[in-house]
Protein backbone atom coordinates (compact mmCIF):
# COMPACT_ATOMS: atom_id res chain seq x y z
CA UNK A 1 0.00 0.00 0.00
CA UNK A 2 2.76 2.46 0.91
CA UNK A 3 4.96 1.64 -2.06
CA UNK A 4 2.16 1.71 -4.63
CA UNK A 5 0.66 4.94 -3.34
CA UNK A 6 4.05 6.68 -3.18
CA UNK A 7 4.83 5.65 -6.76
CA UNK A 8 1.42 6.92 -7.89
CA UNK A 9 1.89 10.25 -6.13
CA UNK A 10 5.38 10.73 -7.56
CA UNK A 11 4.34 9.88 -11.12
CA UNK A 12 1.39 12.28 -10.88
CA UNK A 13 3.96 14.97 -10.08
CA UNK A 14 6.35 14.12 -12.91
CA UNK A 15 8.86 12.02 -10.97
CA UNK A 16 9.60 8.51 -12.30
CA UNK A 17 10.76 6.18 -9.51
CA UNK A 18 12.49 2.85 -10.07
CA UNK A 19 10.42 0.16 -8.33
CA UNK A 20 11.52 -3.35 -7.37
CA UNK A 21 9.21 -5.98 -5.86
CA UNK A 22 10.57 -9.17 -4.34
CA UNK A 23 7.48 -11.23 -5.25
CA UNK A 24 6.77 -12.45 -8.77
CA UNK A 25 3.55 -10.39 -8.82
CA UNK A 26 1.87 -7.86 -6.57
CA UNK A 27 1.26 -9.73 -3.27
CA UNK A 28 -2.16 -9.57 -1.60
CA UNK A 29 -2.12 -9.96 2.18
CA UNK A 30 -5.50 -10.69 3.72
CA UNK A 31 -9.00 -10.82 2.30
CA UNK A 32 -10.48 -7.40 2.97
CA UNK A 33 -9.67 -4.03 4.45
CA UNK A 34 -11.48 -1.29 6.34
CA UNK A 35 -10.57 2.22 5.22
CA UNK A 36 -11.41 4.97 7.71
CA UNK A 37 -12.14 8.52 6.57
CA UNK A 38 -8.60 9.84 6.42
CA UNK A 39 -7.56 6.86 4.26
CA UNK A 40 -10.30 7.74 1.77
CA UNK A 41 -9.26 11.40 1.86
CA UNK A 42 -5.73 10.37 0.92
CA UNK A 43 -7.03 8.13 -1.88
CA UNK A 44 -8.96 11.13 -3.19
CA UNK A 45 -5.62 12.94 -3.48
CA UNK A 46 -4.32 10.04 -5.56
CA UNK A 47 -7.39 10.26 -7.80
CA UNK A 48 -8.72 6.78 -7.00
CA UNK A 49 -11.29 7.31 -4.21
CA UNK A 50 -14.30 7.02 -6.53
CA UNK A 51 -13.05 3.73 -7.98
CA UNK A 52 -12.59 2.29 -4.50
CA UNK A 53 -15.96 3.60 -3.37
CA UNK A 54 -17.81 2.12 -6.35
CA UNK A 55 -16.35 -1.33 -5.64
CA UNK A 56 -16.74 -1.35 -1.86
CA UNK A 57 -19.33 -0.69 0.81
CA UNK A 58 -19.81 2.56 2.74
CA UNK A 59 -19.68 1.89 6.48
CA UNK A 60 -21.90 4.28 8.43
CA UNK A 61 -21.90 2.62 11.84
CA UNK A 62 -19.81 0.47 14.13
CA UNK A 63 -21.84 -1.93 16.26
CA UNK A 64 -20.23 -3.63 19.24
CA UNK A 65 -21.78 -6.85 20.58
CA UNK A 66 -20.87 -9.44 23.13
CA UNK A 67 -20.25 -12.95 21.83
CA UNK A 68 -23.91 -13.96 22.23
CA UNK A 69 -25.12 -11.04 20.10
CA UNK A 70 -26.23 -8.59 22.78
CA UNK A 71 -25.66 -5.03 21.58
CA UNK A 72 -23.31 -3.04 23.80
CA UNK A 73 -22.92 0.15 21.76
CA UNK A 74 -23.38 1.64 18.31
CA UNK A 75 -21.12 4.38 16.98
CA UNK A 76 -22.24 6.79 14.26
CA UNK A 77 -18.96 6.74 12.32
CA UNK A 78 -20.47 8.67 9.42
CA UNK A 79 -20.92 11.79 11.56
CA UNK A 80 -17.41 11.52 13.01
CA UNK A 81 -15.78 11.48 9.56
CA UNK A 82 -18.33 13.74 7.81
CA UNK A 83 -15.81 16.47 6.93
CA UNK A 84 -13.07 14.05 5.99
CA UNK A 85 -14.32 11.15 3.89
CA UNK A 86 -16.55 8.06 4.15
CA UNK A 87 -15.43 4.88 5.86
CA UNK A 88 -15.35 2.03 3.33
CA UNK A 89 -15.00 -1.73 3.43
CA UNK A 90 -13.45 -3.24 0.30
CA UNK A 91 -11.71 -6.40 -0.82
CA UNK A 92 -7.94 -6.12 -0.67
CA UNK A 93 -7.61 -7.46 -4.18
CA UNK A 94 -9.96 -4.77 -5.47
CA UNK A 95 -8.10 -1.98 -3.69
CA UNK A 96 -4.78 -3.24 -4.98
CA UNK A 97 -6.14 -3.54 -8.53
CA UNK A 98 -7.31 0.08 -8.39
CA UNK A 99 -3.87 1.22 -7.23
CA UNK A 100 -2.01 -0.86 -9.81
CA UNK A 101 -4.15 0.59 -12.61
CA UNK A 102 -3.54 4.11 -11.29
CA UNK A 103 0.21 3.43 -11.30
CA UNK A 104 0.18 2.61 -15.01
CA UNK A 105 3.34 1.77 -16.95
CA UNK A 106 6.08 2.45 -14.43
CA UNK A 107 9.76 1.45 -14.16
CA UNK A 108 8.87 -1.76 -12.34
CA UNK A 109 10.66 -5.09 -11.93
CA UNK A 110 9.32 -8.16 -10.13
CA UNK A 111 11.25 -11.01 -8.46
CA UNK A 112 14.04 -8.60 -7.49
CA UNK A 113 15.52 -8.10 -4.03
CA UNK A 114 17.98 -5.59 -2.63
CA UNK A 115 21.17 -7.39 -1.68
CA UNK A 116 23.22 -4.44 -0.41
CA UNK A 117 22.97 -0.72 0.35
CA UNK A 118 26.18 1.31 0.31
CA UNK A 119 26.08 4.93 1.45
CA UNK A 120 28.58 7.02 -0.53
CA UNK A 121 28.79 10.74 0.12
CA UNK A 122 25.43 12.18 -0.98
CA UNK A 123 23.98 9.05 -2.59
CA UNK A 124 23.36 5.38 -1.85
CA UNK A 125 24.43 2.58 -4.17
CA UNK A 126 21.85 -0.20 -4.41
CA UNK A 127 22.91 -3.70 -5.41
CA UNK A 128 20.11 -5.93 -6.69
CA UNK A 129 19.69 -9.69 -6.92
CA UNK A 130 19.90 -9.60 -10.71
CA UNK A 131 23.49 -8.37 -10.46
CA UNK A 132 22.79 -4.74 -11.32
CA UNK A 133 23.65 -1.74 -9.20
CA UNK A 134 22.81 1.93 -9.36
CA UNK A 135 23.29 5.07 -7.27
CA UNK A 136 20.24 6.97 -6.03
CA UNK A 137 19.66 10.22 -4.18
CA UNK A 138 16.96 8.54 -2.10
CA UNK A 139 15.92 4.94 -1.48
CA UNK A 140 12.54 4.24 0.12
CA UNK A 141 11.80 0.95 1.86
CA UNK A 142 8.07 0.24 1.66
CA UNK A 143 8.31 -3.52 1.99
CA UNK A 144 6.07 -4.32 4.92
CA UNK A 145 6.28 -5.72 8.42
CA UNK A 146 9.20 -8.03 7.62
CA UNK A 147 11.10 -5.38 5.69
CA UNK A 148 14.40 -6.48 4.18
CA UNK A 149 15.39 -2.82 3.82
CA UNK A 150 14.95 -2.36 7.57
CA UNK A 151 17.20 -5.37 8.12
CA UNK A 152 19.87 -3.87 5.86
CA UNK A 153 19.74 -0.59 7.78
CA UNK A 154 19.35 -1.70 11.38
CA UNK A 155 20.28 -5.38 11.52
CA UNK A 156 18.21 -7.45 13.94
CA UNK A 157 14.93 -5.55 13.87
CA UNK A 158 12.27 -8.26 13.95
CA UNK A 159 8.63 -7.21 14.41
CA UNK A 160 7.17 -7.58 17.89
CA UNK A 161 4.35 -10.04 18.65
CA UNK A 162 1.20 -8.27 19.88
CA UNK A 163 -0.32 -11.17 21.80
CA UNK A 164 -2.89 -11.97 19.11
CA UNK A 165 -3.27 -14.32 16.16
CA UNK A 166 -5.90 -13.79 13.47
CA UNK A 167 -7.92 -15.58 10.80
CA UNK A 168 -9.20 -13.64 7.77
CA UNK A 169 -11.62 -14.67 5.05
CA UNK A 170 -14.47 -13.52 2.81
CA UNK A 171 -18.04 -14.77 3.11
CA UNK A 172 -21.59 -13.92 2.12
CA UNK A 173 -22.68 -11.03 4.32
CA UNK A 174 -25.34 -12.25 6.79
CA UNK A 175 -28.65 -10.32 6.53
CA UNK A 176 -28.32 -9.12 10.12
CA UNK A 177 -24.98 -7.37 9.44
CA UNK A 178 -25.62 -3.78 8.31
CA UNK A 179 -22.21 -2.21 8.97
CA UNK A 180 -18.94 -2.81 10.83
CA UNK A 181 -20.03 -5.31 13.49
CA UNK A 182 -17.91 -7.05 16.11
CA UNK A 183 -18.75 -9.87 18.51
CA UNK A 184 -16.35 -9.83 21.48
CA UNK A 185 -15.87 -12.92 23.64
CA UNK A 186 -13.66 -13.97 26.52
CA UNK A 187 -10.49 -14.63 24.57
CA UNK A 188 -11.17 -13.42 21.05
CA UNK A 189 -13.39 -11.41 18.75
CA UNK A 190 -15.16 -11.94 15.44
CA UNK A 191 -15.59 -8.95 13.14
CA UNK A 192 -17.75 -8.47 10.03
CA UNK A 193 -17.09 -5.68 7.54
CA UNK A 194 -19.32 -5.47 4.42
CA UNK A 195 -17.10 -5.08 1.33
CA UNK A 196 -19.66 -4.77 -1.47
CA UNK A 197 -21.27 -7.26 -3.80
CA UNK A 198 -23.16 -8.93 -0.96
CA UNK A 199 -19.94 -10.08 0.71
CA UNK A 200 -18.29 -9.42 4.06
CA UNK A 201 -14.70 -9.49 5.21
CA UNK A 202 -14.40 -11.56 8.39
CA UNK A 203 -11.60 -11.01 10.88
CA UNK A 204 -11.42 -13.39 13.83
CA UNK A 205 -8.69 -13.33 16.43
CA UNK A 206 -7.54 -14.91 19.65
CA UNK A 207 -5.54 -13.56 22.55
CA UNK A 208 -2.57 -15.85 23.16
CA UNK A 209 0.58 -15.60 25.24
CA UNK A 210 2.92 -16.85 22.52
CA UNK A 211 2.75 -17.06 18.72
CA UNK A 212 1.00 -20.25 17.65
CA UNK A 213 0.67 -22.16 14.41
CA UNK A 214 -2.56 -23.26 12.77
CA UNK A 215 -1.83 -25.87 10.08
CA UNK A 216 -4.08 -25.63 7.04
CA UNK A 217 -5.30 -29.21 7.55
CA UNK A 218 -8.24 -29.01 9.93
CA UNK A 219 -8.14 -25.20 10.12
CA UNK A 220 -11.82 -24.67 9.33
CA UNK A 221 -12.96 -27.23 11.89
CA UNK A 222 -10.77 -25.72 14.62
CA UNK A 223 -12.03 -22.24 13.78
CA UNK A 224 -15.66 -23.39 14.02
CA UNK A 225 -14.92 -25.03 17.36
CA UNK A 226 -13.18 -21.93 18.74
CA UNK A 227 -16.18 -19.70 17.94
CA UNK A 228 -18.93 -22.28 18.44
CA UNK A 229 -20.61 -20.36 21.25
CA UNK A 230 -20.84 -17.09 19.35
CA UNK A 231 -23.83 -15.40 17.73
CA UNK A 232 -25.79 -17.02 14.88
CA UNK A 233 -24.22 -14.66 12.33
CA UNK A 234 -20.76 -16.00 13.24
CA UNK A 235 -21.93 -19.61 12.98
CA UNK A 236 -23.49 -18.91 9.56
CA UNK A 237 -20.27 -17.35 8.26
CA UNK A 238 -18.11 -20.22 9.48
CA UNK A 239 -20.50 -22.85 8.14
CA UNK A 240 -20.17 -21.32 4.67
CA UNK A 241 -16.45 -22.15 4.54
CA UNK A 242 -15.73 -25.23 2.45
CA UNK A 243 -11.93 -25.12 2.14
CA UNK A 244 -9.11 -24.22 4.56
CA UNK A 245 -7.39 -22.36 1.72
CA UNK A 246 -10.11 -19.68 2.05
CA UNK A 247 -8.77 -18.71 5.47
CA UNK A 248 -5.62 -16.62 5.90
CA UNK A 249 -3.92 -17.12 9.28
CA UNK A 250 -1.08 -15.24 10.92
CA UNK A 251 0.31 -13.59 14.04
CA UNK A 252 -0.46 -9.93 14.71
CA UNK A 253 2.80 -8.00 14.91
CA UNK A 254 3.96 -4.42 15.31
CA UNK A 255 7.05 -2.52 14.22
CA UNK A 256 8.20 0.13 16.72
CA UNK A 257 11.13 1.21 14.52
CA UNK A 258 12.95 4.42 15.48
CA UNK A 259 14.59 6.10 13.66
CA UNK A 260 13.00 5.56 10.25
CA UNK A 261 16.06 6.55 8.23
CA UNK A 262 19.78 5.99 7.90
CA UNK A 263 21.79 8.00 5.41
CA UNK A 264 19.77 8.39 2.22
CA UNK A 265 17.44 5.46 2.95
CA UNK A 266 13.99 5.97 4.47
CA UNK A 267 11.34 3.51 5.71
CA UNK A 268 7.62 4.22 5.29
CA UNK A 269 4.36 2.39 5.97
CA UNK A 270 4.39 -0.92 7.84
CA UNK A 271 8.13 -1.31 7.40
CA UNK A 272 8.52 1.64 9.79
CA UNK A 273 5.47 1.65 12.06
CA UNK A 274 3.11 -1.34 11.71
CA UNK A 275 0.57 -1.74 14.52
CA UNK A 276 -2.13 -4.19 15.49
CA UNK A 277 -5.29 -3.49 13.45
CA UNK A 278 -7.66 -2.26 16.14
CA UNK A 279 -7.40 1.38 14.97
CA UNK A 280 -7.82 0.28 11.33
CA UNK A 281 -5.21 2.89 10.44
CA UNK A 282 -2.39 0.93 8.82
CA UNK A 283 -3.45 1.78 5.27
CA UNK A 284 -4.37 5.34 6.25
CA UNK A 285 -0.93 5.94 7.74
CA UNK A 286 0.75 4.40 4.69
CA UNK A 287 -1.23 6.61 2.31
CA UNK A 288 -0.50 9.70 4.40
CA UNK A 289 3.20 8.77 4.48
CA UNK A 290 3.14 8.73 0.69
CA UNK A 291 1.38 12.09 0.41
CA UNK A 292 3.81 13.83 2.74
CA UNK A 293 6.94 12.23 1.28
CA UNK A 294 5.96 12.81 -2.36
CA UNK A 295 5.25 16.48 -1.72
CA UNK A 296 8.65 16.89 -0.07
CA UNK A 297 10.45 15.07 -2.90
CA UNK A 298 8.91 17.22 -5.63
CA UNK A 299 9.72 20.38 -3.67
CA UNK A 300 13.35 19.80 -4.78
CA UNK A 301 14.80 20.19 -1.31
CA UNK A 302 18.05 18.50 -0.44
CA UNK A 303 17.57 14.83 0.45
CA UNK A 304 18.68 15.26 4.05
CA UNK A 305 16.04 17.98 4.45
CA UNK A 306 13.39 15.79 2.83
CA UNK A 307 14.11 13.00 5.31
CA UNK A 308 14.29 15.32 8.31
CA UNK A 309 11.10 17.17 7.39
CA UNK A 310 9.26 13.95 6.65
CA UNK A 311 10.22 12.46 10.02
CA UNK A 312 9.23 15.66 11.79
CA UNK A 313 5.86 15.92 10.06
CA UNK A 314 4.90 12.27 10.57
CA UNK A 315 6.26 11.52 14.06
CA UNK A 316 3.46 12.91 16.24
CA UNK A 317 0.64 11.42 14.15
CA UNK A 318 2.24 7.98 14.00
CA UNK A 319 2.98 8.06 17.72
CA UNK A 320 -0.67 8.96 18.41
CA UNK A 321 -1.94 5.96 16.43
CA UNK A 322 0.54 3.64 18.14
CA UNK A 323 -0.42 4.91 21.61
CA UNK A 324 -4.16 4.57 20.95
CA UNK A 325 -3.62 1.09 19.58
CA UNK A 326 -1.87 0.01 22.77
CA UNK A 327 -4.62 1.54 24.93
CA UNK A 328 -7.31 -0.25 22.94
CA UNK A 329 -5.46 -3.55 23.26
CA UNK A 330 -5.28 -3.11 27.02
CA UNK A 331 -9.04 -2.47 27.19
CA UNK A 332 -9.91 -5.54 25.13
CA UNK A 333 -7.69 -7.67 27.39
CA UNK A 334 -9.76 -6.76 30.47
CA UNK A 335 -12.14 -9.32 31.99
CA UNK A 336 -15.26 -9.46 29.77
CA UNK A 337 -17.63 -8.05 32.42
CA UNK A 338 -15.47 -4.95 32.90
CA UNK A 339 -14.69 -4.62 29.17
CA UNK A 340 -18.35 -4.86 28.18
CA UNK A 341 -19.38 -2.32 30.82
CA UNK A 342 -16.78 0.16 29.58
CA UNK A 343 -17.87 -0.46 26.00
CA UNK A 344 -21.51 0.21 26.82
CA UNK A 345 -20.88 3.57 28.46
CA UNK A 346 -17.69 4.87 26.86
CA UNK A 347 -17.49 3.52 23.30
CA UNK A 348 -18.71 6.67 21.53
CA UNK A 349 -16.57 8.98 23.64
CA UNK A 350 -13.47 6.83 23.22
CA UNK A 351 -13.97 6.51 19.44
CA UNK A 352 -14.21 10.27 18.96
CA UNK A 353 -11.19 10.86 21.20
CA UNK A 354 -9.12 8.19 19.41
CA UNK A 355 -9.73 9.54 15.93
CA UNK A 356 -10.12 13.27 16.63
CA UNK A 357 -6.51 14.21 15.77
CA UNK A 358 -6.69 12.24 12.50
CA UNK A 359 -9.55 14.34 11.14
CA UNK A 360 -7.14 17.15 10.26
CA UNK A 361 -5.28 16.97 6.96
CA UNK A 362 -1.61 16.09 6.82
Amino acid sequence: MAGLSLAIALRRNGVEPDIVERQAAWPIHGAGIYLVGNAMRALRSFGVADDVLSSGSVIRTQTLMNDRGRKLAEIDTESVWADCGPCVGVRRAVLQDVLVKALGKANLRFSITVTALDQRDNSVVVQLSDGTERAYDLVVGADGVRSSIRQHLFGNSEPRFCGQVAWRFLTTCPPSIKGWTVFAGRSGLFLFIPVGGGHAYCYADAIVAEPMSDPIEGRVERLRSRFSGYSRAVTEALNELNSPSQVHFGAIEEVPQKPWAAGNVLLIGDSAHATSPNMASGAAMAFEDSLVLSSLIVSERRVEHVIADYSSQRAARIRWVQDQTHRRDRIRNLPPVIRDLLTRYLANRVYRANYGPLLSEV
